[in-house]
C-alpha cells in the first residue's frame, strides 16, 4: 500500500463517522481544500451527531494547538515525502482519548501499523519494543525536547505501567 492509500482510507471512515476526528480531521481550512482538491472525498453528509461530537472534539483540543503543532513538526520530520497531510491527521487524533488505532477508526492496531509502516517507516524502526503509538509519540517528543514536554516517566523500564504501554509480538 501506498501513502494515498491511507489518506483514502482515513477520509472513508471520516466520511462514515468512524473514530475520534476533529472538524476537517483537524486540518487547517487550506490544507483541507487542498485534500479536497487532491482526493476524491466522499460524497457524504454526515448527521448531526456526528458533526456535534467532531465540534466538541475540536472544542477539547483547541487549547492544544501548540502541542498539536509540535507532534505534528516532528511527525513530518520522520514521515514519508508524499505522505502529507498526514502528520497534521495523526496529531490531531492524537489528542483524542482512546488508542490512536480507534480513535483514526481503523480496524485494529495492526492496521495502525501497517498505516505507520507506509507512512512513517522511520517511527516503525525506532519503535522496536511495539509500545503504544500515542505513548512513543510523547516519548520521544519527551526524550529529545528542549523542556517543552514533561515526561510522567523517568524510565519506562522501572515504570509499573509497562505491560500497559508495550504490546509482545
Amino acid at each position: 500500500m501506498d501513502e494515498r492509500y491511507w489518506l483514502r482510507r482515513l477520509l472513508h471512515l471520516y466520511a462514515h463517522g468512524e473514530g475520534c476526528y476533529p472538524l476537517s480531521m483537524g486540518l487547517s481550512d487550506p490544507l483541507w481544500s487542498n485534500l479536497d482538491a487532491q482526493m476524491d472525498k466522499p460524497a457524504y453528509t454526515a448527521p448531526s451527531d456526528i458533526v456535534l461530537r467532531r465540534t466538541l472534539m475540536s472544542e477539547l483540543i483547541a487549547t492544544r494547538k501548540e502541542e498539536q503543532a509540535q507532534l505534528a513538526d516532528w511527525l513530518e520530520c520522520h514521515m514519508q515525502p508524499d505522505a502529507a497531510p498526514m502528520q497534521h491527521i495523526i496529531a490531531s487524533v492524537s489528542l483524542a482519548f482512546n488508542h490512536l488505532w480507534q480513535d483514526l477508526g481503523l480496524s485494529s492496531r495492526e492496521e495502525l501499523r501497517e498505516l505507520m509502516t507506509d507512512c512513517f517507516p522511520q517511527l516503525v524502526e525506532m519503535n522496536s519494543e511495539n509500545m503504544r503509538w500515542k505513548k512513543f509519540f510523547y516519548r520521544q517528543r519527551c526524550l529529545h525536547s528542549e523542556g517543552e514536554l514533561v515526561c510522567r516517566s523517568p524510565s519506562c523500564d522501572a515504570c509499573c505501567e509497562r505491560q500497559v504501554c508495550f504490546e509482545v509480538y
